[in-house]
């Protein structure tokens, strides 16, 4: 039994390349009373196997070692998946916060968007001297259209300008300079 100990450990199975294995080697004695009479004799057997990276394993002990030997495999799976599942997270985590910034920037970029809608529809449909105004005095002048501008917006934008320019009138300076509302009423329509 000592020299298949030291044959079993100089063959060194649980280093071979590509082999998932224990530190330990199994040597299963399959005859019980033949293994009990060999510790009793030489109790140094256990001692000097596990120094050449043996267990000793009898028809006792057998399935308690493939068992203990599934559950540190099953222990190991475990460990790698969870080293999986924590570098994805990681992953996720990364994409997601660059996500974040992603729709932050997009929100920041609606934003100043329907500000310069804002502006922009202010510059055309209100306030003194609006464009669509000025444009629908054209018509008031003469001037021919192929097609009529939103007729809604159009009368905002002139009852808007008519507005302002009848608010920015001095008191009692309503003569040809600043024209009073009928006036402007009639040029514009």
């Amino acid at each position: 039994m000592r020299n298949h100990i030291r044959l079993l450990g100089r063959k060194d199975y649980q280093q071979l390349p590509g082999l998932r294995s224990l530190d330990y080697v199994l040597m299963f004695i399959p005859v019980e009373p033949a293994f009990l009479l060999a510790l009793d004799k030489q109790p140094e057997l256990i001692t000097e196997a596990l120094k050449n990276n043996i267990m000793l394993v009898s028809p006792t002990t057998l399935l308690v070692a493939l068992r203990t030997i599934a559950n540190l495999w099953r222990y190991e799976h475990q460990s790698r998946n969870a080293q999986h599942i924590a570098d994805r997270a990681s992953k996720l985590y990364d994409k997601m916060r660059l996500f974040v910034d992603d729709m932050s920037a997009i929100g920041q970029s609606l934003d100043k968007a329907q500000d310069n809608y804002r502006q922009a529809m202010k510059k055309l449909a209100s306030g003194r001297g609006n464009v669509l105004a000025q444009a629908e005095a054209f018509r008031g002048l003469g001037v021919e259209i192929k097609r009529e501008i939103n007729p809604d917006l159009a009368e905002q934008a002139v009852t808007q300008d008519e507005e302002y320019r009848l608010r920015s009138i001095p008191e009692g300076r309503q003569d040809e300079h600043y024209p009073n509302d009928e006036r402007v009423k009639q040029q514009l329509s």
